[in-house]
């Protein structure tokens, strides 16, 4: 693959894309006090900056588009280390009349990951706290939580909430990431006790559901159909920040592993599933050992799981897959070498 650098940023950390018009803007944003940026332009070389270095709001684990809404996106702040999370929060960003405008929407101490998802005209909030409260790095005495809040569907007013805990007692609460099955958006959230699936409420079912699907420590999880059977497969990188990526099934209530990679990587955290060219795809990335980025997917010929290697090397902390005008490409908060990357196909 080709590789574009469009930017250094401290710690590079979250990524995600804004679509304006039929551009795709890139958001890059770093963690302790890092920058929030937006790069749009052919090569990504125009940049606008929603928050600086200098504002020290940084800490930024989560970006998270909205897709009715042109040039609307979530992020958080304030998550500048494991012990220093206190202060954690989510701003709404907004463009208007030509700038971009930021709104504080909640306090959520300890807050490492969220979505919000549109289920049936309705706007809900999943947010995670890796724990809640650390006297030192090795301290996980005070486990995380799930917690959930219901937004106003029309966020061009104010917009501020008070979510409540859905599910308590979660260490090493660090996996997060939506999945859909059956035309249904939900979240899979990735714990020391395992992997659980969190669905909001639907015209069937007005209450929220958590079901947990996996019963093994695991610290990130995604899901995407890569065999095309119908059923979906799921990328698990385990244990806590691990050194093992493997693909399961799920048979009933049983895990069936289908694959691991054999490669000794360690820190695993960069994890995204979706279609990467047409061709669904999980990619993975390590931040320690030969930190590759790697792109997981079925080889239908063959009959078995392949990977491709995007980048030795990388660093990557989050990836994502992002569908624009001139083709796919991958983004890659390249934390480890400080860079906000992006990678694609010629031709």
């Amino acid at each position: 693959m080709e590789k574009l650098v469009i930017d250094k940023i401290n710690k590079c950390y979250s990524v995600n894309a804004l679509t304006m018009g039929e551009e795709s803007k890139l958001i890059f944003a770093g963690e302790g006090d890092g920058s929030l940026n937006i790069y749009s332009g052919e090569k990504y070389e125009n940049k606008e900056v929603v928050w600086a270095e200098s504002e020290k709001l940084g800490g930024t684990m989560t970006i998270c588009g909205v897709e009715d809404m042109e040039g609307c996106f979530f992020a958080s702040t304030g998550f500048f280390t494991m012990i220093q999370s206190e202060a954690s929060a989510i701003y709404l960003v907004r463009h208007l009349n030509g700038e971009y405008r930021r709104e504080k929407v909640c306090d959520i101490p300890y807050l490492h990951r969220f979505d919000v998802l549109t289920v049936e005209g309705y706007r809900y909030l999943i947010a995670c706290t890796l724990h809640s409260g650390k006297k030192d790095k090795d301290d996980w005495s005070a486990p995380g939580k799930i917690l959930v809040a219901e937004l106003p569907f029309d966020l061009s007013g104010k917009v501020s909430v008070k979510p409540v805990v859905l599910k308590d007692g979660l260490f090493q609460n660090h996996g997060f990431n939506r999945a859909y099955e059956v035309g249904k958006a939900f979240v899979l959230v990735a714990a020391k006790e395992g992997v659980f699936q969190v669905m909001p409420p639907q015209k069937d079912k007005k209450e929220w559901s958590v079901e947990q699907i996996f019963d093994f420590p695991a610290s990130d999880v995604c899901a995407l159909d890569l065999d095309g059977d119908g059923k979906l497969e799921y990328g698990i990188i385990s244990p806590f920040h691990g050194e093992h990526f493997s693909v399961y099934k799920r048979n009933g209530k049983t895990a069936v592993k289908i694959y691991e990679h054999e490669k000794k990587l360690d820190f695993y955290h960069a994890i995204y599933a979706d279609y990467f060219c047409g061709e669904p795809s999980f990619v993975i990335g390590a931040r320690k050992e030969d930190m590759d980025l790697y792109r997981v997917f079925y080889n239908r010929e063959k009959g078995s799981i392949e990977t491709e290697v995007i980048e030795e090397g990388a660093g990557s902390s989050n990836a994502r897959i992002v569908h624009t005008k001139a083709g796919d490409i991958i983004m890659s908060a390249n934390r480890q070498k400080d860079e906000a990357a992006i990678f694609f196909r010629k031709g």
